[in-house]
């Protein structure tokens, strides 16, 4: 079982955001570049990242000068190009192995609300397991079910993940998953200002305008980024 100190410092998780979507909803391109609030969704959900993790990297498929001025490492699927978001788990999995990080926090970069605690309940939910495995992932769970973009992972998961894509076409992350340990962080309430589910997430322009609109609450609440 991994160090729950550790883990609660983020010395040894990799953040990982997740930002490789075609944003075929939205009319295409790079959605978590869209603006929200002073920035865009992706600096939102950096702000919010930022104190849980020492290290931050973005895997996106678009030109990486899109990117640049968040100042993080951006990283592709390079083999596994338009295989979702599992894909660019692997991808963070070999980043952070070659870091010497021992665990990957994954997060969508279309969730600009979800939990400031994310990691610490993460290993909370470690710690409280007694039955855990060492290749145990948990995943965010809230009223509206689990959320498998957001998952602390082992990195020690790596090659089982690259067998899995190189065996099988499946893509799904709950299916890769069913293949080993699953535990669940449970967040039940709601965003504090905006009454939202922490994991909500932007895919159509109606859940942007209501993004944008909870947005506005937080900041007459004058609630920290």
């Amino acid at each position: 079982m991994a160090d729950e100190n550790q883990i609660l410092t983020g010395k040894n998780v990799l953040g990982l955001i997740l930002a490789g979507g075609s944003s075929q909803r939205l009319g295409g391109g790079d959605k978590s570049l869209r603006p929200l609030g002073d920035h865009t969704i992706l600096h939102q959900v950096c702000a919010r990242l930022k104190p849980q993790t020492d290290q931050i990297v973005i895997s996106a498929n678009s030109d990486p000068a899109f990117f640049a001025s968040f100042g993080y490492p951006i990283i592709n699927d390079g083999e596994w190009l338009n295989s979702g978001p599992l894909a660019g788990i692997l991808t963070g999995f070999h980043y952070a192995s070659q870091l010497g990080y021992s665990h990957v926090m994954s997060v969508a970069a279309d969730t600009p609300f979800f939990p400031p605690d994310l990691l610490q309940r993460f290993a909370k939910t470690l710690a409280d397991t007694t039955s855990l495995m060492q290749d145990t992932i948990v995943f965010a769970r809230s009223d509206f079910g689990s959320h498998p973009t957001f998952a602390l992972w082992p990195v020690d998961l790596a090659a089982s993940l690259e067998n899995w894509f190189t065996e099988t076409k499946r893509r799904s992350i709950r299916v890769f998953a069913a293949n080993h340990t699953v535990a669940y962080a449970d967040f039940t309430e709601a965003d504090k200002i905006s009454g939202l589910d922490p994991f909500f997430n932007i895919n159509t322009q109606t859940e942007l305008t209501q993004a944008r609109t909870a947005w506005q609450l937080q900041d007459a609440g004058n609630q920290p980024e």
